[in-house]
Parts: structure tokens; C-alpha cells; sequence
């Protein structure tokens, strides 16, 4: 039973990740900002940047918050919380 449960929630916390990657791609390109400029901006470098959207690093609150100053958005919107129309309005406006 306990394995179970540590089996779900891992996959819950990778489908997750990948898509607050996938947002944060879709964002990024929306803005038609490259990897490399998005990883210049936040101080990093772009294979990170790389990791990050496709889901493959867990980030923190601070790091994220980051990422939204940058890409002119909430952290709800990338993480697909609340009202999904609201959401999706969110990311589709940078790629306007």
C-alpha cells in the first residue's frame, strides 16, 4: 500500500512538472524569446532553461517567481491553477 502511494505521487510530481515546462515554453515562445535569452535574464544558462521545460528539475517558489517576472505572467497561469479559461488567456496573449 505504501509503495502505492510513493508510486502516484512521483508520477503525479513528474506529469507536473512537465507540464509547468511545457507552460513556461509555450509562454517563452509566445514572447519570441529564445532559451538563451531567457536563461540570460534569470542568470542561468540555457541547457538549464532546457532542463526546466521539459520537466526534468524540480525549481522552487523563488526561482519560479523569477521565471514569471520574466515571461510577464503568475505563477498560476503556469502552473495551470484556477480558472482554466483564464489560464489558457494567459499563456495564448504572448504569442499575439
Amino acid at each position: 500500500m505504501r509503495l502505492s502511494y510513493v508510486y502516484q505521487y512521483e508520477n503525479r510530481m513528474i506529469k507536473d512538472l512537465k507540464e509547468l515546462g511545457a507552460n513556461i515554453r509555450i509562454r517563452r515562445s509566445g514572447l519570441d524569446m529564445s532559451q538563451g535569452e531567457l536563461a540570460f535574464q534569470l542568470g542561468t544558462d540555457k541547457a538549464y532553461v532546457s532542463r526546466i521545460e521539459r520537466g526534468e528539475v524540480n525549481i522552487g517558489v523563488i526561482f519560479l517567481s523569477e521565471i514569471c517576472m520574466v515571461l510577464q505572467t503568475t505563477p498560476n497561469a503556469l502552473l495551470g491553477i484556477g480558472d482554466k479559461e483564464l489560464v489558457e488567456s494567459s499563456i495564448s496573449r504572448a504569442s499575439q
